[in-house]
């Protein structure tokens, strides 16, 4: 997985490097007092509590035809409707349409110069159904139907690495990594369909930094929530998991990680090209690496120790759990077989590695044949059933867990 990412990040920073633009700057107020001592919990190891969220679970493989243009190497992102599945590969300029069961539609939309055609790097895609509408997220907005008629595009006014509609006509976006707050950088911010800055936050300063060398590194997580009205983030440098709202930048909980200087140096300084990936890294610092929320818990997937961890936070009791994850490989075996959107997860439901992200009342994992291959292989971890006979020409599943109401 690092060399791929190393590779997206660096292919968007040569579109998204242009000239940035003067903004003005909006400090999130810490008004709520949600603290979790993850750092005297992280070495009490045992079991998350998947099994009361998760009531069942659904095994979809995408087919794969005839039809050349039905194989996915690798899936870059991916977006999920009551009917369809929708995916960017990550090797191919296109997006592919296949039904909820797996089946093969079509490639949905092409890259190109055409009218119903997009242009340039993706990074990202969303579906909003309720609107109707189909984002590609990418050196500019794409939006179209969701049965791929285009509407209209809209140029971005800043470089940014991630962007999500989270209202009306209203986009929560992270700035480009290596882009220096100092120069009025957005840092966090909300957009209206213009392009144009509604609020932001670009405060992430530390007094062990110089400003002009500050800004946001590869260090950092993010995640849509609270079915797509908000956006999750954690930066590497702050104990602070901030999530962004139509309205607002605010604190959503504070992450006890008594992490050293050097980390935070490291998920700041953007001169600093020398360990982008945190290969370094000693074992003593907790790097949340991704994170998702249900409506009972936050759950993070965290770097220590020279191993992964999961960590569930408690909304109600504040309850703290730690799992560490059957790593079935080196990292460099991992990367080799794209751990992007699971595996590495929590065992506390029907024994098998869940990670994911969270839409409505679901929890939505991918997995790779070479994924299962690994596992095989190397770990003393039983697949599922209704995997057993998936071999490694496959394309990528999809895992449907059903959440339980509160």
């Amino acid at each position: 997985m690092g060399k791929r990412v190393n590779a997206i990040l660096v292919g968007g920073m040569l579109i998204f490097m242009q000239s940035l633009f003067h903004s003005c700057s909006w400090n999130a107020k810490q008004d709520i007092d949600i603290k979790y001592g993850v750092r005297d919990a992280v070495n009490q190891v045992s079991s998350l509590n998947l099994q009361k969220e998760i009531s069942s679970v659904s095994y979809v493989p995408l087919e794969t035809t005839n039809d050349d243009e039905s194989l996915i190497d690798g899936v870059l992102d991916y977006a999920v409707t009551e009917n369809h599945i929708y995916i960017l590969p990550a090797k191919e300029a296109r997006v592919v349409l296949f039904d909820r069961n797996g089946h093969f539609v079509k490639t949905l939309i092409r890259e190109g110069q055409g009218p119903e055609e997009f242009s340039g790097l993706l990074f990202g895609i969303q579906a909003v159904e309720a609107s109707d509408r189909l984002y590609l997220y990418g050196n500019m907005v794409w939006e179209y139907t969701l049965d791929g008629t285009f509407i209209k595009s809209y140029p971005q006014k800043a470089p940014m690495i991630y962007e999500r509609r989270i209202g009306e006509e209203l986009f929560a976006a992270v700035a480009m990594p290596f882009t220096p707050f100092a120069t009025n950088s957005f840092g966090l911010g909300v957009f209206d369909k213009e392009g144009n800055l509604l609020f932001n936050k670009n405060n992430f300063y530390s007094d062990l930094l110089e400003k002009e060398k500050t800004g946001f590194t590869v260090n950092m997580a993010m995640a849509l929530s609270d079915a797509g009205n908000s956006v999750l983030f954690k930066l590497g440098s702050n104990d602070t998991v901030f999530r962004i709202t139509p309205d607002s930048i605010k604190a959503a909980c504070i992450l006890d990680l008594q992490n050293s200087n050097e980390e935070i140096v490291r998920s700041l300084n953007i001169t600093d090209f020398s360990d982008m990936l945190g290969e370094r890294r000693s074992g003593h610092e907790i790097f949340v690496q991704d994170l998702f929320e249900t409506s009972r818990c936050y759950y993070l997937r965290c770097r220590y120790n020279q191993a992964f961890y999961v960590i569930s936070l408690n909304k109600e009791n504040k309850e703290i759990l730690v799992e560490k994850c059957e790593q079935p490989g080196t990292l460099k075996e991992m990367g080799d077989v794209t751990l992007q959107h699971g595996m590495l997860g929590s065992r506390s439901f029907q024994n098998f590695p869940i990670w994911g992200r969270t839409q409505g009342d679901e929890l939505i994992q991918i997995i790779t044949p070479s994924e299962l291959a690994l596992y095989r292989e190397k770990c003393n971890i039983e697949v599922p059933k209704a995997l057993s006979n998936i071999d490694e020409d496959s394309n990528p599943i999809f895992i449907f867990y059903k959440l339980k109401k509160e």
